[in-house]
Order: structure tokens, then sequence, then C-alpha cells
């Protein structure tokens, strides 16, 4: 959940915001899953995609971490975000008015196949002798963040169902914010093991080969959605989801995330908010 203090203040804050965003500038949140710099680059080309279609600049703005995006959206310093699956069903529950306008989907590594799922994967050095999540018992285990969903929320998901409490059976249990750096504490030793979304460790596989392995994977999860927050007019938040539903799959935005992140980006979908119920599922049993 987001903090209390943070809960306070989005819902106060949604409730004396104005329902009309400037016309000047729509404001678009992305949170830091991975190097800031980075996510900017390849974010912009999508802030850039939308001033195009829109007729009005959109500006990009990556946020320190989840719980911030979902701060910003409620008080109205942002119009639209890219929200973590977790991240997502959390604001949707506690900002009010936030609308869900579209699924960012990828061409799976694994199966080649364009679908708005991904995967959380258990990773550990290829030569640790760990093979199975019962021997991470004692172990040192790094997440990205609480309000991740492939770096927090399902792993930590597995983990209990193999018998490891992750407040109790672990030796340490790191933070590292950026799947990037839990790629880094793996491949230094710092930590016996770590969560990523898949993806990840595939851009991983062809720039270190066989250096780390999986031991294991969750179940599907649904991709980032964009929203937009209850302030922005909706008429522009429909010619949004327009826009992001025609993004064609050889756009810059799409080809900077392939060079940039590993992720073979094919745009996105319109789907129902029942796509994330699964979500919730293994949210509510946390």
């Amino acid at each position: 959940m987001l903090k209390p203090f943070v809960t306070l203040f989005v819902l106060v804050a949604a409730l004396i915001a104005p329902l009309s965003a400037p016309a000047a500038e729509l404001r678009f949140g992305a949170f830091p899953s991975s190097d800031p710099d980075k996510l900017l680059a390849v974010m912009q080309e999508l802030g850039g995609y939308l001033t195009e279609k829109l007729g009005e600049p959109v500006n990009v703005v990556i946020t320190r971490d989840y719980s911030e995006t979902a701060a910003r959206l409620g008080e109205g310093s942002l119009d639209l975000a890219w929200l973590g699956a977790l991240n997502y069903v959390q604001v949707v529950d506690e900002v009010p008015g936030t609308r869900y306008l579209a699924t960012y989907v990828n061409r799976s590594v694994a199966t080649g196949i364009v679908a708005p799922y991904y995967h959380s994967v258990v990773v550990v050095a290829a030569n640790s002798g760990i093979d199975t999540l019962a021997d991470l018992k004692g172990k040192r285990f790094a997440f990205t963040d609480p309000g991740s969903t492939s770096g927090y929320a399902y792993p930590s998901y597995l983990l209990r169902k193999s018998g490891i409490d992750p407040n109790h059976d672990l030796a340490k249990v790191f933070f590292l914010k950026r799947h990037d750096r839990i790629v880094e504490a793996l491949l230094s030793g710092a930590v016996d093991a770590g969560a990523l979304a898949d993806d990840v460790y595939y851009g991983i596989r062809e720039r270190y080969g066989d250096a780390l392995k999986v031991i294991a994977q969750s179940d599907p999860i649904p991709m980032v959605a964009v929203v937009a927050s209850r302030r922005l007019d909706a008429k522009i938040a429909a010619r949004v989801q327009e826009a992001l539903a025609a993004l064609p799959p050889d756009h810059p935005f799409c080809r900077k995330m392939r060079e940039v992140f590993g992720w073979d980006a094919a745009g996105f979908q319109i789907h129902d908010d029942a796509l994330y119920d699964s979500v919730r599922a293994v949210y509510g049993r946390r």
C-alpha cells in the first residue's frame, strides 16, 4: 500500500485540484524503473509523438519513485502517467478519478508473441550453486522497490509460495530501486539473488552470456498502464488514448525501447481495467 501520509496527501489534493488541465502543457510522469537519464531519453520520444498528435506540448517528468508518481497525479502536477501494474491498481484505488487509457505491449523474447503481459523472474549467478527458491533461505536478496510489480510484488509472492518469508527467512533484503542496479549487484556478488522483469534478463544474456540464470518465473503480469488524472479534460484524454493506440511499432519510441532497454516494444493496446485483476489477486495476498 501507499504510505499513510502519501495516501492522505493524495486524497486531499485530489479533492481540491482543479478539474481542467492548463492548455499550455501536459505533464506526463514516469517512474524510474531503470537509469533515469536513459528513461527520460526514451519517454521523450513518446512525449514528442503525443505533442505532434495533440498539437500542444507534452512534457515528460521522471519521478523519484512510485509513491511520488501517485502523489503528483492526485495533487494535479501530472496529467498523464506511466504506471507499473501494481502501482496502477494502487492508484486506481487511492487517487479518485484516475482513468485508464492504454496498456503498453511488447513482443516477448521467449515466445515472439505481441501481448500485454510479461513475467517476473528470480535470478542468481550461474555458478552460485542455488537452483531453487528453497535454496534462498539465509541468502541476500535484491528487490527494486516495494511499489514494483515485477521487482517486488510477484517475486515476494513466489517466495512465500515456496515457504520463504522475505521478512524473516532471508539473511538480508535490499531495495535497489532499479533493475540495472540489481544486475550489477548480482554480477559483483553483492547479493545472492534478485528479481527482474524477464526481458531485462534476456537483455542481460545478450551482453553477459550465461553469467546469470533463472530459478523461478511468475505467472503472466499485465504490462505498464498509461493513465489520465481526473483533472485532465475528458476530450483530451480520449485524444491521448486514440494516439497511443495508433502508435506504430516502428516509431522512434519503440526503437528506443529496444535499443536502450532491450524491450521489443510494439506500441499500445486498449484493454478493460479487468486486465489488472490478476495483480489485485496477488496484491491482496501479500
